[in-house]
């Protein structure tokens, strides 16, 4: 069956522009880029020009980039291997990606203290709020970019200057995995010391992913062996992976105003085909992401909703895939939905995505829902 795909914040498809670079990659030229005859020092060579590539992108020439296999690693790299003294604190919020939320987590069990920020009902940070819990013992503070169950983007600068206001040596942390090739990104003006960005959200393939560190930041290796990616990252590189995800990164950059208005136009007009729908609460609002749009019944399971659109050839969210297996009760209370808990929908556009599909997606949503409401308290 042919689906129509509305989970890009869970992954993205590669193309075959994409799949191409990965095949070169990784048969004409798959030299090791360690080794010392001139094919494998060419591949080096590449590398280095992609590294610098994305830095240009994301205007982190006052950095380095360290190429990873996720999304995953580089926030873990970030929570356990930064600087931090025995007894200090740590702050990040109440609706972190798991990557984030549970490597914090496991931090007390090593002597840190752990300082959950509450958010608003779309799931944004208040840099009042956030400043009120750092002082002079907090040594790492992750907030990210853009909430990847709704969209919310943070006001990454000001929660910088806010948490530097009351500690300067404090380290900043933000997962930007569902900001970069979605909004602009300026490393520079957010002012952040770490930012993690992925490959699989904007078209490269799954198994590629960067963390760039702001000049003067020390960072131990999470990876030992071979000193690769400057010490930090031993294991051979990710040749095809890096190339491709430097060309979707181009790519993605240069889409991002077309996308933008695409995406608010799908949201506009699901928007207007939902209002018969009474029992429904929107959690994105003018302030998120467009490529993110995130709501929730009251009556109807958001996961029965997802089986019953597969059924119809449609494939939707209802959360972080990274964690859809297990309870997702945290992001619904920490947005307060309290009765509407249950009924998360999460829809993700894809720069592949047609308004015909949209159309499709949205008559299927209501016809769904009322059938499905029938089945309330039965």
């Amino acid at each position: 069956m042919k689906y129509s795909y509305f989970d890009n914040a869970a992954t993205t498809r590669v193309d075959e522009e994409i799949a191409e670079i990965v095949t070169r990659y990784s048969s004409d030229t798959f030299f090791n880029p360690s080794a010392n005859y001139r094919p494998a020092v060419e591949m080096h060579n590449r590398i280095e020009e992609a590294r610098e590539s994305i830095l240009r992108l994301i205007k982190g020439q006052n950095g380095t980039l360290y190429f990873l296999s996720s999304g995953t690693e580089g926030d873990n790299q970030a929570i356990f291997c930064t600087k931090k003294r025995r007894g200090s604190n740590i702050v990040i919020s109440a609706v972190e990606h798991p990557a984030v939320y549970n490597a914090a987590h496991s931090m007390q069990n090593s002597g840190y203290e752990l300082r959950v920020c509450p958010v608003d009902g779309s799931g944004r940070v208040d840099p009042s709020v956030l400043k009120g819990l750092v002082d002079e013992n907090t040594a790492l503070v992750s907030i990210m970019h853009v909430n990847n169950e709704t969209g919310a983007i943070n006001d990454i600068a000001n929660l910088v200057k806010a948490a530097k206001s009351v500690n300067p040596s404090v380290i900043f942390h933000s997962d930007g995995v569902q900001a970069f090739g979605k909004i602009s990104v300026n490393v520079a003006e957010l002012n952040v010391d770490l930012y993690t960005i992925s490959g699989h959200k904007i078209g490269a393939p799954k198994g590629i992913a960067a963390l760039y560190v702001k000049r003067g930041i020390t960072l131990a290796p999470l990876l030992y062996g071979g000193g690769q990616e400057s010490g930090i990252r031993s294991s051979t590189e990710n040749v095809s992976g890096i190339m491709a995800f430097c060309e979707a990164a181009k790519r993605a950059i240069v889409e991002i105003p077309a996308n933008r208005e695409k995406y608010l136009l799908y949201q506009s007009y699901l928007k207007e085909a939902l209002s018969e729908i009474g029992e429904i609460k929107y959690i994105s609002d003018e302030y998120s992401s467009p490529h993110i749009f995130t709501f929730a019944f009251r009556f109807v399971r958001g996961e029965v909703m997802q089986h019953a659109l597969e059924d119809r050839g449609i494939l939707i969210g209802t959360g972080s895939a990274c964690s859809a297996r297990r309870s997702h009760e945290r992001i619904p209370s920490a947005l307060g939905l309290k009765e509407y808990s249950d009924g998360m929908i999460r829809i993700s556009f894809g720069r592949e995505n047609q308004k015909e599909e949209v159309e499709a997606l949205a008559s299927a949503l209501i016809d769904n829902y009322q059938i499905l409401k029938k089945y309330v308290g039965k």
